[in-house]
């Protein structure tokens, strides 16, 4: 009863919110936001206000739901940082931009540089925006308003698609994950699984085992308001093809 009684108060706030909007909006404009807040169970809160669901059936929330939902509709946005400090913004169409920070063997040796009134000049973090399209990656470079294809070996965490297809929950429960205590839940796909690891309800890190392996961790954000731009490939910006993959 409590669970209800929090859905129909966080339901009815988010109603006003939309009061100056019509009806048709101001659900829309409501879903959007359920979704948003609430990711991993927007179905059992819609079930409660319209009565759907029964006392006797005790709902086991599975925080993934929502995120699964975005996988499936191949709309979502993600940010999350490798454990050299890369954050990494990651989309639909396999956008991946982001800072790469250089790793500490890098700097081993270096002589830290200084301005004139004797202060250190941090190195210049690059900025990288790549773009999978049709099986090809573009490295987009706008100080030069031109495309590169490149080698997705040669990049830290470059775009990879995530398959859904037939994906079904599998199995939930705890495991230790990047040394935390975590919630995981494991779902099957044709192509492999996707684990999702909560600490407490906060979505901490993904593994993708599908093909060749790809563990997240320090997620961030992720959610549905992707700004296409950044999946766009420049209609003036020329594409430069110096690598080409191996058959």
């Amino acid at each position: 009863m409590a669970k209800k009684i929090l859905a129909a108060l966080l339901c009815a706030a988010m109603l006003f919110s939309f009061s100056g909007c019509s009806p048709a909006e101001s659900i829309s404009g409501w879903l959007d936001e359920a979704s948003a807040l609430i990711p991993n169970d927007v179905e059992m809160i819609i079930s409660q206000i319209l009565g759907t669901d029964t006392e006797e059936e005790e709902h086991e929330i599975i925080f993934s739901e929502g995120y699964v939902n975005m996988l499936k509709n191949g709309t979502y946005y993600m940010t999350y940082l490798l454990s050299d400090g890369t954050e990494v913004m990651y989309g639909s169409n396999g956008v991946r931009t982001g800072s790469s920070y250089p790793e500490p063997a890098e700097l081993e040796g270096v002589e830290p540089q200084y301005d004139s009134d004797g202060n250190v000049i941090e190195p210049e973090i690059p900025h990288e925006h790549i773009v999978l399209f049709e099986g090809t990656y573009y490295y987009i470079d706008d100080d030069q308003a031109k495309m590169f294809t490149v080698n997705p070996d040669n990049y830290k965490a470059v775009p990879f698609e995530i398959s859904t297809e037939n994906i079904k929950l599998a199995a939930t429960g705890s495991e230790t994950f990047k040394s935390k205590n975590c919630r995981f839940e494991r779902w099957t796909t044709t192509a492999g699984d996707i684990i999702f690891y909560f600490e407490n309800t906060v979505l901490f890190g993904m593994v993708i085992e599908q093909g060749k392996t790809v563990t997240l961790e320090n997620i961030t954000a992720f959610n549905k308001y992707l700004n296409p731009s950044l999946c766009a490939m420049p209609d003036s910006y020329k594409i430069v093809e110096y690598w080409v993959p191996e058959n």
